[in-house]
C-alpha cells in the first residue's frame, strides 16, 4: 500500500468514528450540524473529511448534515520549566525559557465539539 492509500484508509476510520459519536449524542434525533475542532497540527483535510461523511452517513440521522470546521489552538508544555503555551505558527520554542524539548498536548486531532438536531 502506498501512502495515499494509508491516509484514505485512516480517514474514512476517523470520520466513522466521529459519526458513531455524533449518532449515539443524537439519541435517535436527526442531525443537522456537526461542530468539529479541527487541530492546527493535524493532517486532517476537511474536505476529505466531508467526502467520507456523505459516504458513510447515508441511511443514518446524520446524512445530510452539515460539518463545521473550527480551527483550534495547540497546546504544548516545556520539558525544561514546565510552562505551558500556545505555539505562534510552527515555532516550538518556550516563550518561558527559551528552550526546545517540548510536548504537543493538543492541537494534532480532531474533535468533534457538539452536534445540533432537530
Amino acid at each position: 500500500m502506498d501512502g495515499g492509500t494509508l491516509k484514505l484508509m485512516h480517514e474514512h476510520a476517523l470520520t466513522q468514528t466521529l459519526l458513531e459519536l455524533a449518532l449515539k449524542n443524537a439519541e435517535g434525533k436527526r442531525i443537522v450540524a456537526v461542530n468539529l475542532l479541527l487541530g492546527e497540527f493535524s493532517d486532517e483535510r476537511p474536505e476529505a473529511i466531508q467526502f467520507h461523511w456523505e459516504n458513510i452517513s447515508k441511511g443514518t440521522q446524520a446524512e445530510g448534515a452539515q460539518l463545521l470546521f473550527r480551527p483550534a489552538q495547540a497546546e504544548m508544555k516545556c520539558l525544561d520549566c514546565e510552562a505551558v503555551f500556545h505555539p505562534k505558527d510552527e515555532e516550538a520554542e518556550c516563550p518561558n525559557c527559551k528552550g526546545y524539548r517540548v510536548k504537543l498536548l493538543s492541537g494534532d486531532d480532531v474533535r468533534l465539539e457538539s452536534i445540533d438536531v432537530e
